[in-house]
């Protein structure tokens, strides 16, 4: 199997070896903690979960990095640890959803519930990115945003990415109406291999799928793609937005070079 569920001090954790081997600390959290800023957790708490991870993944960053997400295409590129706005847990940036750097020990970090939390790690050239793809996001085409700007920016070819997809709403559970499946049927040419019809007024979408064929598009090797292939709707391990309503929680992919 590709990916690994840890048990350590009394929490789950999922990460990936590959790309560990590689030289990108990382880290999927579980239901066991909440990261949210705009649900239930104290700052405290939240903080508490974080010393914890930063245990977990051996590593003690000198800034947190993270976006104040919107569901769109942005991504920042951090460039120091003065970057962004001070938060309580770190720095951020306003309307982001994705960040970029080349800058080791300092940890990047998406938070989700249903979302796809997407990394990419150049170990060539040792620059990563680490990007929050909801429905709206992969709308958007946000991950060949940040592949685009690895490229441009820190001179990183397709080729040599490795990309892992996080645990997110699978594709027999994210249920939409008829306004948003015309969306993706308009957008994507490819769009029977994954838009399935559920009854005569729901359809499924494939968000993992939709992500892995426009990285295959950009130039990214098809043995390099990592998708984490459990679905937030349906494992009591994870939180889910959909499945918990105003009880939802949120995970965090955590990622430090």
């Amino acid at each position: 199997m590709a990916y690994k569920i840890v048990r350590y001090n009394e929490k789950t954790y999922i990460t990936v070896p590959k790309l560990t081997k590689l030289g990108l600390k990382h880290c999927f959290t579980s239901k066991d903690m909440d990261l949210g800023t705009k649900t239930n957790p104290s700052t405290k708490r939240i903080k508490e979960n974080l010393k914890d991870i930063y245990n977990f993944l051996n590593i003690s960053p000198e800034g947190l990095f993270s976006g104040i997400q919107t569901h769109s295409k942005n991504i920042v590129t951090v460039k120091d640890t003065e970057s962004g706005n001070q938060d309580p847990f770190g720095r951020s940036f306003p309307n982001t959803d994705g960040l970029i750097t080349d800058k080791k020990n300092i940890a990047l970090i998406t938070r989700y519930g249903d979302c796809i939390p997407i990394l990419i790690y150049d170990p060539k050239r040792q620059v990563q990115a680490n990007i929050h793809s909801g429905w709206k996001g992969t709308w958007q085409e946000i991950v060949v945003n940040g592949i685009n700007i690895m490229r441009e920016e820190y001179e990183s070819q397709p080729e040599d990415l490795i990309v892992v997809m996080g645990p997110s709403i699978g594709k027999d559970d994210f249920e939409v109406d008829l306004d948003v499946m015309e969306k993706f049927k308009e957008k994507f040419d490819f769009h029977s291999e994954v838009i399935a019809r559920k009854n005569n007024k729901k359809y499924l979408i494939d968000l993992q799928g939709i992500n892995r064929r426009r990285l295959l598009e950009s130039g990214v090797k098809e043995e390099n793609i990592i998708a984490i292939d459990i679905s937030t709707y349906q494992s009591p391990l994870l939180h889910s937005y959909r499945r918990d309503g105003k009880d939802f929680g949120l995970m965090g992919a955590i990622s430090c070079m």
